[in-house]
Formats: structure tokens, sequence, C-alpha cells
């Protein structure tokens, strides 16, 4: 596959997420009392021309280490749902990038 890549597809090394419920399964699948795993979540809007620019660098990361850390991505103008947890989270500007580590927020980065 080639670099030139579109934020509202579909890539397999990104989770997509469709809201909030979809959010707190992928936490629950990640848990592990020994060693969970990292998830980065990508929250960003389909026609934001920086969450376009970002995305590649994102993909290209999740193929990387895919065996230590879990991406994923929600597009939060998507429905209800996705904008109730962007309100939820916090977050204001997009693109965001949240990491979270046994259903607790460790980390967020604000792309400039």
């Amino acid at each position: 596959m080639g670099d030139m890549l579109y934020y509202g597809y579909n890539h397999s090394a990104v989770v997509q997420l469709h809201g909030k419920a979809d959010v707190e399964k992928l936490i629950d699948e990640n848990r592990s009392e020994h060693d969970p795993r990292l998830i980065v979540l990508d929250v960003g809007l389909k026609h934001c021309a920086l969450c376009v620019k970002v995305y590649p660098r994102v993909l290209k990361l999740s193929r990387s280490m895919s065996e230590t850390v879990v991406f994923a991505r929600m597009n939060g103008n998507e429905n209800d749902s996705c904008m109730e947890f962007l309100k939820d989270m916090n977050v204001i500007e997009v693109p965001t990038f949240l990491f979270i580590r046994d259903g607790d927020i460790c980390g967020r980065y604000k792309e400039n």
C-alpha cells in the first residue's frame, strides 16, 4: 500500500472506533494483570486537514509497533456518541492523541 491515505479510509492496522462503547470495549480487551497494552487513540474530524496530514504517520507507527501498542482512531463528528466522548474527554482541538493504559488516560498530545 502506498502512502496516499485519507482519514476516512479503514486500515486494519488501526482500530476504527464509532462511539464511547467501542472505546470501553477496546480498553477491556487490552487490560492485563501483568502487562496492559498501551492504547493510542487518535481523535480527529473527517475533514480536518491536520488530521488527514498526520494519519499516514499514525498508520506507519501502528504497523511497526503492533506487538506492544494498539492504535485506534475516532472520527469525532461521526455521530452523537463520538461527540459525547470528545466532550467527556475534554478534547477541544484536533487531532488529539489520548494515551490509555489499563483504562486510565496516562497522557495526551495535541498536534500543532
